[in-house]
C-alpha cells in the first residue's frame, strides 16, 4: 500500500498547485490513499466547506487540520457534512472527530490527527495521553498520525514513544520541510512535511507584510503571498501483510524559475 501525505496546503496558490500535480503523483506513486493537512487552505487560516468539497472531488481521501481548525466559524456550521475532515483529537475545545478509520485494500487504516504542546496554544491533554486513548478506541491494522506541533524534539520523542505501536508519524506546522524521512524500526517518520503554498513567502505569508509586522511593529492585515508555489509532500509504502512501513520518500516540486 502507498500513502500520499501533502503538508500544509497554504492559500489559493498551495490549493492550485496541489490541483495541478497530483493525478500525476499518484499514477507515477501507485497511490493507494491520500491524506492532505488543509488547517490553512482558506487565505491561511482554517478550511470552508467550499473548499473541503474541492479537495474531495480533486482526488484527497482524508483532510487533517491543525491549530486553525475552526478559524473559518462557518465549517463548524458543516462538520456533520465533512466525514472525511479529522480534526486534532487534544484541541482545546474538541469539536470534531480527531481520527477516523479508513478501508483501503482490505486494511483498516486508522488516520489521527493531534496538536503538540511546546510553543502552541493549550490543547486538553497532551499528544502522548492523547495517542493513548486512540490506540485504546480505535480497532485499526496501521496508524497514520499528523502531528501538527512546533517543536522538533516534541514530535521526535512522539515517534520514538510509539515507533512501536504505530505505522508512521508525519510531523506539520512548520511549513518547511525536514530531511529528515527515516523508519524507526517499522515505523516511518518525518518532522516536518513541509508546504504547499508561495515558495518567496515567509512560510506562506506576504514577505513585506510580515517585514512591516514584525520589524517595524506596524499594526497589518493577515495577508497571505502570491505567486508561483511549491509542492511538498511524503509518500509512505506500506506491507499490508505485516502491516509495517518500509519506506518514506519526500516529494518536493519547487517552481520552475528557482534553481
Amino acid at each position: 500500500m502507498n500513502i500520499l501525505f501533502l503538508g500544509d496546503i497554504v492559500g489559493r496558490d498551495g490549493r492550485d498547485i496541489i490541483f495541478r500535480y497530483l493525478p500525476k503523483i499518484k499514477e507515477d506513486e501507485k497511490i493507494d490513499f491520500t491524506i492532505a493537512n488543509a488547517e490553512n487552505s482558506a487565505h491561511g487560516k482554517g478550511i470552508t466547506i467550499k473548499l473541503y468539497n474541492q479537495f474531495i472531488k480533486a482526488g484527497i481521501d482524508a483532510l487533517t487540520l491543525g491549530n486553525h481548525s475552526y478559524s473559518k466559524k462557518e465549517i463548524i456550521d458543516h462538520l456533520k457534512e465533512c466525514e472525511l475532515l479529522i480534526a486534532p483529537y487534544n484541541f482545546e475545545p474538541y469539536i470534531h472527530q480527531g481520527f477516523k478509520i479508513f478501508d483501503v485494500c482490505g486494511i483498516r487504516l486508522c488516520v489521527c490527527n493531534l496538536l503538540g504542546e511546546a510553543f502552541m496554544m493549550p490543547s486538553r491533554m497532551s499528544p502522548f495521553a492523547a495517542m493513548d486513548e486512540i490506540l485504546d478506541k480505535a480497532c485499526a491494522d496501521i496508524y497514520f498520525v499528523d502531528l501538527h506541533a512546533e517543536a522538533t524534539a516534541e514530535k521526535i520523542l512522539f515517534g520514538q514513544y510509539f515507533k512501536d505501536r504505530i505505522t508512521a508519524v508525519c510531523g506539520t506546522h512548520t511549513h518547511v520541510q525536514t530531511a529528515d524521512e527515516r523508519l524507526m524500526g517499522n515505523m516511518a517518520y518525518i518532522s516536518d512535511v513541509g508546504m504547499n503554498g508561495v515558495y518567496d513567502s515567509v512560510i506562506g505569508r506576504d514577505i513585506e507584510e510580515m517585514s512591516r509586522a514584525h520589524i517595524m511593529m506596524e499594526k497589518t492585515r493577515y495577508t497571505i503571498a502570491s505567486g508561483p508555489a511549491i509542492l511538498s509532500g511524503v509518500v509512505i509504502n506500506i506491507d499490508t501483510a505485516q502491516k509495517i512501513a518500509t519506506s518514506i520518500k519526500r516529494i518536493q516540486i519547487r517552481p520552475t524559475s528557482v534553481v
